[in-house]
């Protein structure tokens, strides 16, 4: 009985946490804007400096491949991404307090072609007077670089 008593609180919680997301004033959206907007620059410059400096030290990533990071287990590989850009849609924004969590589709670029699409959450937290990127996590949708080509997923047959 104290199970489902536990499952039943559980599952009221998360009825209940979309209903909780808020707004943002105009200038702490414009500031939380320029962190990510900062944060693709530095990627696509693969500057791990200017990385580190716009993440918190809680950084954690899931990449499209499964594989999971602390902020100082990724930053090496920051620089892989320097000359790469990216088109993001379908985005959406949920704010719960302090913490945004923006989701969206992702499609990255290397000299114009398109080499990676993924769905990400992205998570900011605002502390010490400013936005640090704390979360990342992609999958892919289907087209991901192999060597110097892409690949299409095999087909359910």
């Amino acid at each position: 009985m104290k199970s489902f008593t536990n499952l039943v609180c559980v599952a009221l919680l998360l009825s209940v946490l979309p209903a909780a997301s808020q707004s943002l004033s105009p200038k702490v959206q414009e500031q939380l804007d320029a962190a990510e907007k900062a944060m693709f620059a530095a990627t696509s410059n693969g500057d791990s400096s200017a990385f580190r400096k716009l993440s918190g030290r809680d950084y954690f990533t899931i990449n499209a491949n499964g594989v999971s990071q602390t902020l100082e287990e990724a930053l090496p590989y920051v620089p892989r991404f320097k000359g790469s850009t990216v088109q993001l849609s379908q985005q959406q924004q949920r704010i719960y307090g302090n913490l945004a969590l923006r989701t969206g589709l992702l499609k990255a670029f290397i000299n114009g072609q398109l080499v990676a699409e993924a769905l990400y959450t992205a998570g900011w937290v605002f502390r010490d007077d400013r936005w640090q990127f704390i979360h990342w996590q992609g999958t892919p949708t289907g087209i991901l670089l192999e060597g110097k080509g892409l690949r299409e997923p095999p087909k359910n047959e």
